[in-house]
């Protein structure tokens, strides 16, 4: 995870904003030219965990079809820099209603329970058939993986919104190094919210399955 974590800033992040900067102002690129050079650092960041983990799990098919989408718009109408950053900003939105509306009953299961089945578990058969298990059993488990969901949601629609007021009231390179840093500056609060939140619900769940052992019962709450 640590590694991870040190890819994405590294990558990510990191070399996204060295390159958009050196682009424009020691090549000279202007900022629609910049904007697509910049890109490198997400496809390399992309390839090197590939590389490293040897597969490619749901969670990285995602963020593949999100970066050809981004990379498709800018080939759609305006290539004014802003527009831009506004058309990333809609697809953050897009997305983050997409997550909202798995959480309807029509769907069997939230977007974000594919993504806890990624970080939540050891990623072997005996893991995923444990977190489906736990899908399966409780509706604690159902509730809360749905309530995550939302949360998930609402955040991706909340940064969209911050990052498009940014286009309009911010000079351009902060408006981009808004775009870079935010997506990850959410991530890392929603997974450590998930984190908190999923700890809270184990502890909720060993105590209920304490209680029922004590009076003689089968306890009906997972201990997790």
């Amino acid at each position: 995870m640590v590694i991870g974590i040190l890819l994405t800033a590294v990558f990510d992040i990191g070399l996204a904003i060295v390159v958009f900067e050196v682009a424009k102002h020691q090549f000279g690129a202007g900022d629609f030219v910049a904007y697509l050079v910049a890109s490198i650092g997400p496809i390399l960041g992309g390839l090197i965990g590939v590389l490293r983990t040897r597969k490619i799990d749901g969670v990285a098919i995602i963020i593949l079809v999100n970066l050809l989408i981004s990379a498709g718009v800018t080939f759609i109408g305006s290539h004014d820099a802003r527009v831009l950053l506004l058309k990333d900003s809609v697809l953050t939105g897009a997305f983050g209603l997409v997550i909202l509306i798995t959480s309807l009953s029509i769907f069997p299961k939230p977007l974000m329970f594919f993504f806890g089945l990624k970080f939540g578990t050891d990623g072997t058969k005996q893991g995923t058939k444990e977190w489906y298990d736990l899908w399966d059993r409780y509706p604690t488990f159902r509730s809360g993986q749905r309530f995550l969901n939302n949360v998930w949601g609402i955040g991706f629609m909340v940064e969209a919104a911050v990052k498009a007021i940014g286009v309009f009231v911010l000079p351009y390179d902060a408006a981009y190094a808004l775009n870079q840093i935010a997506p990850f500056v959410l991530i890392g609060c929603l997974i450590y919210y998930s984190i908190r939140f999923g700890m809270k619900q184990r502890r909720e769940g060993e105590a209920r399955r304490a209680a029922a052992l004590a009076e003689g019962r089968v306890a009906d709450e997972p201990g997790r």
